[in-house]
């Protein structure tokens, strides 16, 4: 009895045996099975991006400085404010310069009296002398007054000019039309003028909001890359549901140092050419710059590109195998690369995930699903 139920033991436990085995062999045997991503290679357009940040700015921008020093007694703007060429923008205090404008009026007004008086007296000795009746000295003198006289009179008439000239400084004036974007004074602080070594009081900023462009700020290694006329995909963070359009109209060639990081870099004047969106300086996006594109190619996603023995390939998906082609690329772009050689239209290849890709080797079995191939999986049971 006791030989029976040992028996039953031994062969209880044979049996758990195997089927842990039988288990064992299960999941080895699944596990040869790489679940992968995979896509079919297509023609299409492949580009060259060279991104870079950049700010919304006027391309005509117009800063507003006075010629005379004097208290700023109005402002009739502020910002935001819709100007035209030739409206009045500040006034200065017209105290001293109009006193000034006065006295020359004065002064102008003595003198064409005196220059009218030795006019005349000039006249009658020309006539008597010419008659013989006076010395030549006499005519001379008369002669010398006369023109004193008129030298003074243009004298007082310049002064005049540059009293009304100075007046009218007081008063200033839009030079375009466009939009105050910017007040830096108010009314009662005094304004200087600019010297060598200061560039004077800035009462105000008018931007031609007509002229809206971004300005990239592209790294030195990038900018070789660039070229006018290359197509610009604009994204402004003010606005991140539209997407603009630009080309590069200017390329700068001389450098902008970031003190501090070293960093070197180029601006590149980028203009709109779809803005339907009123956008304003100071904004700030990014500018994807198109510097190479080619339509029609065949092209297989970036991720898909592995390295085995030092040789760049892809896999490709094959009755349940993947088969490792290498091959020769041509424009890497910023999605997808070029493929020359060692793939064809239409075959199935491994994109992914990366940690499939990096352990994956040739001739070894996958599982996959793919919209592309009618949205089955492949289990390669």
């Amino acid at each position: 009895m006791k030989r029976l139920k040992l028996k039953g033991k031994i062969w209880i436990g044979v049996s758990l045996v195997v089927v842990i085995l039988l288990i064992v062999v299960a999941n080895v045997k699944q596990g040869s099975n790489i679940k992968v991503q995979v896509q079919k290679v297509k023609r299409g357009r492949i580009e060259r991006i060279v991104s870079a940040p950049g700010d919304i700015s006027s391309r005509v921008e117009v800063n507003i400085n006075s010629d005379i020093m004097g208290k700023l007694m109005k402002l009739y703007v502020e910002e935001g404010d819709v100007v035209d060429a030739g409206d009045t923008l500040a006034k200065l205090d017209e105290t001293d310069p109009r006193a000034n404008l006065e006295i020359a009026l004065s002064k102008l007004s003595s003198d064409s009296a005196s220059f009218s008086q030795k006019k005349l007296m000039f006249e009658r000795k020309k006539k008597l002398f010419e008659k013989e009746l006076i010395s030549k000295e006499e005519y001379e003198q008369a002669e010398i007054s006369y023109k004193v006289a008129e030298a003074s009179l243009e004298q007082s008439r310049a002064q005049v000019r540059s009293a009304r000239h100075r007046l009218d400084k007081c008063v200033l004036i839009s030079p375009i039309k466009g939009v105050v974007t910017k007040v830096n004074v108010k009314e009662g602080e005094n304004v200087i003028t600019g010297t060598m070594n200061n560039p004077g009081t800035v009462l105000m900023t008018i931007s031609d909001l007509s002229t809206i462009e971004i300005i990239a700020q592209v790294d030195e290694s990038e900018i070789p890359l660039l070229k006018l006329g290359d197509s610009v995909r604009i994204s402004v963070d003010a606005f991140p549901d539209s997407q603009f359009m630009g080309v590069v109209r200017n390329i700068a060639s001389k450098p902008i140092y970031t003190s501090g990081t070293g960093a070197v870099n180029y601006e590149a004047k980028i203009r709109f050419t779809n803005l339907s969106i009123p956008l304003f300086p100071g904004m700030s996006g990014n500018c994807d710059i198109i510097v190479q594109k080619k339509d029609g190619a065949l092209r297989a996603p970036l991720q898909s590109l592995v390295t085995r023995k030092k040789q760049r390939g892809i896999f490709v998906v094959d009755n349940g195998k993947v088969n490792f082609k290498k091959i020769k690329v041509g424009l890497m772009g910023e999605r997808y690369v070029e493929i020359h050689e060692g793939i064809n239209e239409g075959d199935l290849i491994v994109t992914g995930p990366f940690k499939a890709l990096k352990e994956l080797k040739d001739g070894q079995r996958v599982s996959y699903r793919s919209p592309e191939v009618g949205g089955r999986i492949n289990k390669n049971k």
